[in-house]
């Protein structure tokens, strides 16, 4: 898989399911349900991925889905407990393991880049996925507006300390890659205040 029509030819025969979604429990496929279809199960075994933000939501499916295609996953996390309660079985040594790396932070976020880069020389793929939305006004440890110091500057730490070894890591037939996961939240504020308090 490397071209947009590759992914538009795995997506096809999904477009109908999506067209008419209902919420929880409606028809759409799963991530996992189209790495089966795909037979892409166990096809990337060797590769090692760092996704932040696995104790909920989208984090939790991404680590689950990389998992599944053989990738030995890295969960960043704030709160290891939590995770450990989401990710419950799928949680496994040497395939899901979880690194404390809190984005509020960023000596956090160094610390578990050099706690990631300890456990492993390879990193293929950074999924930049952790992030708050709609919090009330309020600043993170190192003092930067709460949404843009964890969205946006701990992920472009993080992608800093470990961008020697995505590098490194690149292939000509599996080049590392960077997700940085998003919302359509920004279309609700007219403009940043940079100097409001």
């Amino acid at each position: 898989m490397g071209s947009s029509q590759d992914l538009i030819n795995i997506l096809s025969p999904y477009a109908e399911a999506h067209k008419n979604f209902k919420g929880p429990g409606d028809a759409r496929p799963t991530a996992l349900q189209i790495l089966r279809d795909q037979d892409l199960v166990g096809k990337l075994n060797g590769k090692v991925a760092l996704v932040t933000g696995v104790s909920s939501g989208i984090g939790v499916e991404t680590a689950r889905a990389l998992k599944t295609v053989g990738i030995h996953v890295f969960g960043a996390v704030r709160n290891l407990e939590k995770a450990r309660e989401a990710l419950g079985d799928d949680l496994e040594p040497g395939k899901l393991d979880l690194i404390q790396l809190d984005n509020n932070s960023l000596s956090s976020v160094r610390a578990g880049a050099a706690d990631f880069l300890s456990k492993s020389s390879i990193l293929n793929i950074l999924v930049n996925n952790a992030g708050v939305m709609m919090t009330p006004e309020s600043r993170t440890e190192d003092g930067f507006e709460t949404q843009f110091g964890v969205n946006h500057l701990a992920h472009f730490l993080l992608f800093q300390l470990l961008k020697r070894t995505l590098l490194a890591s690149a292939t000509p037939q599996f080049p590392s890659r960077v997700v940085n996961v998003a919302s359509s939240g920004h279309q609700y504020t007219p403009r940043i205040f940079f100097r409001q308090p």
